[in-house]
């Protein structure tokens, strides 16, 4: 570790020297500003965004990387670079490179690109200088930021350390605040009586409380969130020039100070009274123009266009959310923009709220203006990737997208996906490159209501967008873990109610069949161990089966069933000095081994529910909710039940319930997945996650199959270990073997922080495992009194790349604690810095 401090030390030594390299000699280099409180520490991460000048971005706090960069350029391209960059894109050429050099008198380049200054200049920022002048203003700016949070006396001054020799500067702002103004009284004077009594019903809501400091954000606040109720209840044109909701301020006592709100109507309205407003006519233009030449009335609302209707009316009204002499609300008005935005049929291009030319009409009418979409959407793609699978890999598809199949706003998608890549797992041939492939294709349709043989409009509100739909799909790998054939099928029902949503699946069917269970043991490494120790036994006490099985006579798998059924052999083990518990162990591996190769039917019956505060921009420190509880095999017992089916012998003679001789699976499994993201500054987040999982086989397995198990590590999980590399076996130390099983709990932390531009870093921990809690596997079983000292730990450092709609990231992982080294030897084993776990991923881990 002390080499890793002093490399760091090196690094910030070497870049600190290099950023005064093209500041002009009678100006000095800005480093930083600081604030220095004389008293009391208030808002101290929230004043930097009123400073005027800030210097640029350092990685780390340490590392002045946007200067370093900027300063490899030479200055006589600075001005090149500027024109070069402030041009249209589409005009850039090598041409117009060289018409920058002659035009700035730097011939020397013409005809060179210069790629990687370029890139420099981009990456880096100009240096910022000292400007006194903002810094006297930044002072200004924060004590009318104190001011607006209650300390009316507090002063702000500027002081300048300047380092002559090394052409460097820090500005130090003294902040100065004593005690702050509170308010002792808040009054109401609020003329119109029901808009009196709405109040009443909210107040407690209010965050402007007797007694507390004065802040104008709880004034502001209050505004909005009368004018939000209010609105709501039909007041249409409240407050709309913002004098009709006033807050006056008594500061004859600058410390105790008396707040009044009036709400009235100006004294130049001759109307004193507040109105409400009612949905008068709705009207929907279907082809985005004024026309009525083809009219139509649906449940009350006008269609209207000036060609012949090429849906059914439903399309459109079950996206309006506003029925026609139901009360004015902003809020169904937001509800309808959203059903409308979702739709995926027609867009929404003008909505109108006319008011009545009669003062004393209280109707709106209300124009939505809609274009249909285009009847198909063809989408070729071609990009490369990196998953947890494939180490690197080239993905063509194609998405063909039928709109309106059946004019009730049916969609109809058929998809075609294939990669190609190569993986590097012991599985494959070293030699070829691209040595596994993926291809799947999937049709769906999606239905904008709920499929049942009944009207549900009764049943689901329609702002809860209810939705459904079938799919049907075929999916084939080879080389990724075990090779398989996937046939799927569902049916699938959603809504979300505001910040929830809701999937709720009553029919789920795979079926998977294995094309490479031969490559069980290379990619299960532990279990080869475990099968070659007990075939060693066997061997010893049965020779002439040794002779058969090298000899051909009989395969892998008919010499594993014998081992398995052979009670004479496990009763002789004593003897021969070879554990039980070894046995025990083969046992379960042959169970394990024989339900992940073996063709599988798993039909499930789900429900995921989703609480996002994401969606809710204004949430500071929203919280990520997920929860799914599946059960799979329920319909093949209630078959069986009904129709009195036998089981029927499997593969090693147990009877089981076989369909079409494959088993169905049956399990239940449960998902939690918690996510908090907190604010430690506008510029600084801390994320915060902590998934738990558990899957238990029943009835018809043993075990879960293979898809539906835990695996630890990867680019989302924990970044230290390998996708399946992780597990908290002891005897399996520098072992990149393949590990599932069916508990799992994670804890990740990751703290983000923008370096420059679309460059953003990270640091983060990761901890977790999985387990065994079927008693199928002593080694990895889960206790309470021993998990804590199998939990795998790890750390490291993070870079994104924030492309505004896709997050490219790269993150840097170490071991700290690996629990497959034995207790007490378990902290930093080989732990190499210039040696992590590197993780390619897409978009934030979490």
């Amino acid at each position: 570790m002390p080499y890793l401090w002093m490399m760091i030390l090196s690094v910030v030594f070497l870049f600190s020297c290099n950023v005064t390299k093209k500041v002009p000699e009678d100006e000095y280099y800005l480093q930083s500003n600081k604030f220095n409180f004389e008293g009391k520490k208030k808002f101290k991460s929230e004043l930097k965004e009123y400073i005027l000048q800030k210097s640029n971005n350092r990685v780390f706090g340490l590392i002045p990387l946007q200067d370093w960069s900027y300063n490899q350029v030479p200055a006589e391209l600075d001005s090149v670079f500027l024109e070069y960059y402030n041009t249209n894109p589409q005009e850039r050429s090598q041409g117009f490179l060289d018409s920058l050099y002659i035009k700035y008198r730097v011939q020397k380049y013409v005809g060179q690109t210069n790629w990687l200054t370029r890139q420099f200049y981009n990456l880096g920022s100009k240096p910022v200088t000292l400007d006194t002048t903002k810094s006297y203003a930044s002072a200004k700016n924060l004590e009318k930021f104190y001011f607006e949070r209650g300390y009316f006396d507090a002063k702000v001054s500027p002081s300048f350390e300047i380092d002559t020799a090394t052409q460097k500067a820090q500005v130090k702002y003294n902040i100065q605040i004593n005690e702050p103004s509170k308010i002792m009284s808040f009054d109401q004077s609020i003329e119109d009586s029901s808009l009196e009594k709405l109040y009443a019903e909210t107040m407690g809501e209010s965050k402007i409380k007797v007694g507390q400091r004065f802040d104008v954000r709880d004034f502001e606040e209050e505004r909005d969130r009368l004018t939000k109720i209010f609105k709501n209840q039909g007041y249409y044109k409240f407050n709309e020039l913002g004098n009709e909701l006033i807050f006056k301020i008594d500061s004859t006592d600058d410390k105790n100070l008396h707040a009044t709100m009036k709400i009235a109507k100006s004294q130049e309205d001759s109307i004193r009274k507040f109105k409400k407003y009612y949905y008068g006519p709705i009207q929907i233009f279907t082809n985005n123009v004024n026309d009525s030449t083809f009219h139509t009335i649906y449940q009350g609302y006008h269609l209207k266009s000036n060609e012949p209707f090429k849906f059914k009316p439903r399309v459109f009204t079950d996206a309006i959310a506003i029925k026609e002499g139901q009360l004015y609300s902003r809020e169904s008005i937001e509800n309808t923009r959203k059903l409308i935005f979702d739709r995926e049929n027609f867009s929404l291009t003008a909505l109108e709220l006319k008011e009545p030319e009669n003062q004393l009409d209280s109707t709106l009418v209300t124009n939505f203006y809609v274009r249909p979409k285009p009847k198909y959407d063809l989408e070729l793609s071609f990009e490369g990737m990196y998953s947890e699978f494939i180490n690197f890999g080239i993905s063509p598809g194609l998405n063909l997208l039928t709109r309106n199949v059946f004019k009730s706003g049916e969609n109809l998608n058929f998809n075609l996906r294939g990669t190609v890549g190569t993986v590097n797992n012991g599985t494959s041939k070293q030699n070829i490159f691209f040595n596994a492939y993926e291809l799947s294709f999937t049709t769906e349709i999606k239905f904008p209501r709920w499929l049942l043989p009944f009207n549900t409009e009764k049943l689901v509100d329609k702002t809860y967008n209810p939705k459904s739909s079938l799919g049907l799909g075929l999916s084939g790998q080879k080389n990724i873990g075990l090779g398989s054939r996937n046939y799927l099928a569902y049916l699938r029902y959603e809504m979300t109610p505001e910040l929830n949503s809701h999937v709720f699946s009553p029919f789920d069917l795979e079926y998977i069949r294995h094309t490479e269970a031969e490559k069980y043991y290379r990619i299960f490494t532990l279990d080869n161990q475990i099968k070659n120790k007990t075939q060693e036994a066997y061997f010893s006490y049965s020779p002439n089966v040794e002779n058969l099985y090298k000899n051909q006579g009989i395969n892998q798998n008919e010499l594993e069933n014998l081992i398995y059924s052979d009670d004479v052999f496990r009763k002789s083990l004593p003897k021969q000095g070879y554990k039980l518990e070894d046995y025990t162990d083969f046992r379960n591996m042959f169970l394990r081994k024989r339900n992940i190769t073996q063709d599988v039917l798993i039909q499930t019956i789900s429900h995921s529910y989703t609480y996002n505060e994401n969606k809710t921009p204004s949430k500071i420190n929203p919280w990520y909710i997920y929860f799914r509880g599946s059960v799979s095999g329920a319909y093949f017992r209630l078959l069986k039940n009904l129709f009195k089916f036998k089981n029927n012998a499997n593969y090693i003679g147990e009877d089981q319930f076989l369909v079409g001789n494959v088993p169905y699976s049956e399990f239940v499994r449960f998902d939690l997945d918690v996510r908090k993201t907190i604010e430690i500054s506008p510029k600084l987040h801390l994320a915060l996650r902590n998934f738990m999982g558990i899957a238990l086989p029943y009835g018809n397995s043993t075990v879960v199959p293979f898809s539906r198990s835990y695996f630890g590590g990867g680019s989302n999980d924990i970044r230290a270990w390998q996708a399946y590399e992780l597990s908290p076996n002891p005897l399996r130390p520098n072992d990149r073997g393949t590990y599932i099983d069916n508990m799992k709990i994670t804890w990740n932390a990751e703290l983000r922080f923008p370096v420059t531009g679309i460059l953003n870093g990270a640091v983060f921990a990761d901890a977790g495992n999985i387990w065994s809690v079927n008693n199928e596997s002593p080694k990895t079983e889960f206790h309470w009194n021993t998990f804590l000292k199998q939990i795998a730990v790890g750390a490291g450092l993070g870079a994104r790349l924030d492309f505004t709609f896709v997050i490219a990231r790269l993150d840097f992982a170490y071991k700290l604690h690996d629990p497959a080294y034995p207790e007490g030897n378990r902290w930093f084993r080989d732990l190499k810095i210039l040696r992590p776990q590197v993780q390619f991923g897409i978009n934030y881990p979490f």
